[in-house]
């Protein structure tokens, strides 16, 4: 019976063959990745270009460009490219354009690379401030006790409130000691003061799953811990939303992937050469506390 087993085990291993599927080679697009802002300093665009599905190359660069970026109150920045890092285009603030970003205007931004020109217009909405940060002792969940991750430490939440009107739009970006937890898990927007574009949430307290979004794992004691919270618009909130869902699929039960909505467009509709990505703009609102255990909060929620 063992050698039976054993004899059965060897043909089905000696059966196994690595399959590598035919995939149609994509368009290229333009990608844009923008989100520019009304904090001082310089401000970033990167353009590249597409890659077929299964192409784990490096990305390809945008290279000389022409990028340029007005408001409606007729001002214009210039975005030059990088001499160190190809692809990416900055604007940089001087005397005369101390900031760019101001709140209630509207950006339209102009690519020109290879004889196309590439539009996509933003408008910057008002973003509220971001009230206290709070923390209390806490033992790691299995979501934050991963390899390395502390197991006992102190868990944050967030406090602030949505502005009054309904179809607010935020997204959050969170820090460890300066720096951004950027894995596809850690990409939060949401819709007034919940996850999701629900009725009744105008006006409110952020809610306990947005407060507490903020952990990918714990905190320890003089850790400094910084939340931005991003004014974005609703046609943002929905690139994000299904960007990560596509981020995210994966696993036995993924769905089809699917197309990301884009507000890049090329001026010339009949060109066979379209846009990707997205041109944002945000008021921004931050705060960091360092992890004080004396200052732990023992019921928060």
């Amino acid at each position: 019976m063992r050698y039976f087993i054993l004899l059965f085990s060897i043909l089905l291993f000696s059966c196994e063959e690595v399959v590598t599927l035919d995939s149609p080679k994509s368009d290229r697009y333009l990608v844009v990745e923008s989100t520019l802002t009304d904090l001082p300093g310089p401000q970033k665009i990167i353009l590249s270009q597409s890659q077929d599905f299964f192409d784990n190359g490096p990305v390809p660069p945008i290279r000389g460009a022409e990028v340029l970026v007005k408001d409606d109150n007729a001002n214009s920045y210039i975005f030059v490219e990088s001499k160190e890092t190809p692809g990416t285009y900055l604007w940089q603030p001087s005397a005369s354009q101390p900031q760019l970003g101001k709140v209630g205007r509207t950006y339209q931004l102009s690519v020109k690379t290879n004889n196309e020109t590439f539009i996509a217009s933003a408008r910057m909405n008002p973003v509220p401030p971001i009230d206290s940060i709070a923390y209390k002792a806490a033992t790691a969940s299995p979501r934050q006790a991963g390899e390395g991750k502390p197991k006992e430490g102190f868990e944050a939440r967030f406090f602030g409130v949505d502005l009054k009107g309904e179809g607010d739009c935020y997204r959050i970006k969170f820090y460890k000691n300066g720096v951004l937890f950027n894995s596809p898990s850690n990409l939060v927007v949401f819709y007034d003061s919940a996850l999701q574009k629900v009725s009744g949430t105008d006006g409110l307290m952020f809610n306990l799953p947005i407060r507490a979004s903020i952990n990918p794992e714990l905190y320890l004691a003089n850790d400094k811990v910084k939340v931005e919270l991003y004014s974005i618009s609703l046609d943002q909130f929905s690139f994000y939303s299904q960007a990560s869902l596509e981020l995210n699929n994966a696993g036995l039960f993924s769905r089809p992937a699917a197309n990301i909505p884009t507000n890049i467009r090329n001026s010339n509709a009949n060109s066979k050469l379209q846009g990707a990505g997205w041109f944002g703009v945000s008021a921004v609102s931050s705060l960091e506390v360092t992890i004080d255990p004396a200052k732990a909060r023992k019921n928060l929620p």
